[in-house]
């Protein structure tokens, strides 16, 4: 079943706040999909992050506009994030049940093969995407992405990213969210209408169903065992030309680890942005999609 929603505007900021598209949804075998589909072109999917209030067009706002002139731009909201929830749970990883919903959205969709890009959680669906659906996924962009159990340092302790968002439930709040925010990113200017930001994203998180999807990533619920293969041991198999992207001043992994994703997939290459934090597609959209149209086009 598919419809559209309902695009909600902050009337107190109209004038300087961008209309976001209406969103179109998509009933999957265990999902319900909350999606954007923009442009025209070879079909690129962009999965967003695992912050609390993440979604889709928030991620990649930025850039969705040069992007969406030489691609068709596929923009979902991932289950238990935004608009899309999870209708039945089957237990399995996370990684797995938002591959299985994405798969799921683009066979609907009959895009054929696809580009996938992913920030953090979302560049850990993009790979199991691969490992899954090897015949839909063509080449793969990487943001500082995120496997439970592949690079040690990713959010460990003491890092200032696992704090901020091991403390954000069970009490979330406006403040909390403007810290958290303002975290994603080296340089806070690059975040536009910080206040509407601030705002839709903490009421995004107080929605039924989203605050126990949140602690359950958090907590380590939908480990990932993958047949009880370790990461590197089904990351390494994974043959697709990969970009991996990381920002030098990123404060929830360090750049260390995107050495160990250069060194696992086979056909992979590496940019660091400077003066940059996790949220590289927002601070460095220019240069993002600069270099992704390249890469995707070559």
């Amino acid at each position: 079943m598919s419809g559209e929603e309902t695009v909600v505007h902050v009337t107190k900021e109209n004038a300087l706040v961008p209309e976001i598209p209406a969103a179109h949804s998509y009933r999957t075998s265990e999902a319900h999909i909350s999606y954007r589909d923009l442009g025209s072109g070879p079909t690129l999917l962009l999965l967003h992050g695992g912050a609390p209030g993440e979604t889709g067009w928030d991620s990649f706002a930025a850039c969705i506009e040069v992007l969406r002139a030489r691609f068709r731009v596929i923009v979902p909201d991932q289950p238990g994030f935004g608009q899309s929830h999870l209708v039945e749970d089957s237990g399995l990883p996370y990684n797995a049940i938002s591959a299985k919903a994405m798969a799921e959205l683009l066979s609907h969709l009959d895009v054929g093969r696809v580009y996938v890009s992913g920030n953090s959680l979302g560049g850990g669906v993009a790979l199991r995407m691969a490992l899954e659906y090897p015949d839909l996924v063509d080449r793969i962009v990487l943001i500082a992405p995120f496997v439970r159990g592949f690079c040690p340092q990713f959010l460990a302790p003491p890092s200032e990213g696992a704090a901020l968002l091991h403390d954000y439930y069970p009490h979330p709040s406006p403040n909390k969210m403007r810290h958290l925010l303002t975290r994603l990113v080296a340089d806070v200017s690059t975040v536009p209408h910080l206040d509407t930001a601030v705002a839709s994203r903490y009421e995004g998180t107080l929605r039924p169903g989203i605050e126990a999807a949140s602690q359950r990533l958090a907590s380590g619920g939908w480990v990932e065992d993958y047949e009880r293969r370790t990461p590197a041991q089904w990351i390494g198999t994974i043959d697709k030309m990969t970009l991996v992207l990381w920002g030098r001043d990123d404060r929830f992994c360090p750049t260390d680890d995107a050495f160990h994703y250069l060194s696992a997939l086979r056909r992979s290459e590496l940019l660091v942005f400077p003066e940059t934090g996790h949220w590289l597609q927002q601070e460095r959209s220019t240069e993002f999609a600069s270099y992704v149209t390249a890469f995707l086009t070559r």
